[in-house]
């Protein structure tokens, strides 16, 4: 008997079960293309991630009231979606099948019948659900993206669809929330583990599984950087949506992290939706106003100009009657939280969400101003480094120059002070970007790692002492993309402590 199901790319927003409910609904009403069954993801009613909602007893009720609504629609068609529930006193995550008005609740696996078949579904992990006897089997998912993941997952579901000699179809959550990027990825597998459907990542669809189609087998080709600006794209997107804005602002400063923050920002919600401001001040060179002018062109986004060094001067004079002379770092760190002052009051006028454009190797050293430059709701290349992001760009302006080349050849520099660089302070990025994950992810000593990167040990013992002392800063900057499995993204360090290297 053939069997047609949809697999729908579902992007929920937290917590807004009665949109979520009626996003639903709408699935299941839509008239084409007919099928048995609509499977949405884990988590598809509730969104996520939910942090401490995941307990509240007020969406608890709201969850249960809208399932008995999504009930009366599975008329002709069956609904299988994620949910939040409570089985004795904790909450878990379970998945609904629903069909003429019946709600069958799963937590773990369990095998339903449905037009002459028995489907197995399965929440959690697949290589530790139980065999049961099904004809076939789907799997509902919300497991975040992370570079170099997609493959991974598909090559799994091939081996265990061959290993149980089923198709096996997997469907995982779409969206952006706190940081966390769900890719949508619905796929299937057949009995030999062939994969004969994968649906587009990072897009809302709606993906036809027919179980008598013969489908060639399929294979995942994508670029590891083209899917990482994919997902990075996508994630801001979705985070400037759901956080009720329709725009964006920043400092572009004719640097690289602003200009691939800007590359991202017009792909996600077009030129005209993104405003980036020069910042000059007496330290901004011709060129660095040059560059940036270019790269707006390129993309066609909004560039406005606001001179930092009057609002500067007023403020050395304020302070003047108490102290005559700023100390250098006292002024560049004002500097910095001019130009976010300046941002912030744009956007509250434009309606746009400042955002930052700071790297993951700025972040890990501390090489950034607290309320200066990390200042923003949204910190979108947060989880990349800076010697990553050459890579990006080079992809870029594979076809054509979109980054100027002069911003890729320039020397990293901040500019809070004459004639400055990044490397004046800093080893050189493709040295620092290695130090970093061998301290923070591997736990090296200072002198393992000297040894490892053929590095002087006061250059890698000073990098590691920066990176304890900065763990003030990133404990206050706002939510990160996150695209890989390492670094500070998964973990939470004291603030106040002593670490002796």
């Amino acid at each position: 008997m053939v069997m047609k199901i949809k697999l729908a790319s579902f992007n929920p927003l937290t917590a807004d079960i009665r949109g979520n409910k009626e996003h639903i609904i709408a699935l299941l009403k839509a008239p084409a293309p007919a099928a048995d069954l609509l499977v949405l993801p884990e988590a598809a009613l509730c969104g996520c991630p939910m942090l401490d909602l995941f307990e509240d007893e007020r969406l608890l009720k709201e969850t249960l009231s809208s399932l008995k609504e999504i009930a009366k629609e599975t008329k002709n068609t069956a609904c299988l979606l994620g949910f939040q529930d409570k089985l004795g006193k904790d909450f878990v995550s379970a998945a609904a099948f629903i069909y003429k008005g019946k709600i069958t609740k799963i937590y773990d696996s369990e095998v339903v019948s449905l037009a002459g078949k028995d489907l197995q579904i399965i929440l959690g992990d697949l290589q530790d659900a139980p065999a049961q006897d099904a004809d076939i089997i789907i799997h509902l998912s919300a497991r975040p993206y992370e570079k170099g993941n997609v493959p991974e997952r598909l090559d799994a579901l091939k081996k265990f669809a061959k290993k149980r000699g089923v198709p096996v179809l997997e469907c995982n959550l779409l969206g952006g929330g706190d940081g966390l990027i769900f890719d949508g990825l619905c796929a299937c597998a057949n009995k030999k583990g062939e994969l004969t459907l994968l649906g587009e990542l990072f897009r809302e669809r709606v993906s036809l599984w027919d179980s008598e189609e013969k489908s060639q087998p399929l294979t995942y080709k994508a670029d590891p950087r083209g899917e990482v600006l994919d997902a990075l794209s996508f994630g801001l997107g979705d985070f400037v949506q759901k956080a009720g804005y329709s725009k964006v602002i920043f400092g572009l400063s004719g640097g690289l992290d602003s200009a691939v923050t800007a590359v991202l920002a017009a792909s996600a919600l077009g030129g005209e939706s993104v405003y980036a401001v020069s910042l000059p001040s007496y330290c901004t060179s011709d060129l660095s106003k040059s560059l940036a002018g270019q790269l707006a062109r390129n993309l066609g986004i909004n560039l406005e100009e606001v001179a930092v060094k009057p609002v500067l001067e007023g403020m050395k004079n304020a302070v003047g009657h108490i102290v005559s002379h700023l100390k250098d770092v006292t002024e560049q760190k004002l500097h910095s939280r001019l130009r976010a002052n300046i941002l912030f009051t744009l956007g509250g006028e434009y309606g746009a969400m400042p955002i930052s454009t700071d790297d993951l190797s700025e972040l890990s050293v501390g090489s950034c101003v607290l309320y200066g430059d990390t200042a923003g709701r949204l910190l979108p290349i947060g989880d990349v480094f800076k010697t990553e992001l050459y890579d990006l760009a080079a992809y870029i302006n594979k076809n054509r120059e979109i980054i100027p080349q002069g911003i890729i050849d320039r020397a990293p520099t901040s500019e809070l002070r004459p004639n400055q660089k990044d490397e004046d302070t800093l080893p050189a990025y493709p040295l620092l970007d290695k130090i970093i994950p061998l301290y923070v992810a591997q736990g090296l000593t200072p002198q393992e790692i000297a040894r490892k990167c053929k590095a002087p040990l006061e250059t890698v013992t000073d990098v590691c002492r920066r990176i304890d002392a900065a763990d003030y800063k990133r404990a206050q900057t706002a939510p990160i993309l996150k695209v890989t499995r390492r670094l500070f993204t998964d973990l939470q360090r004291p603030v106040t402590k002593k670490i002796n290297l």
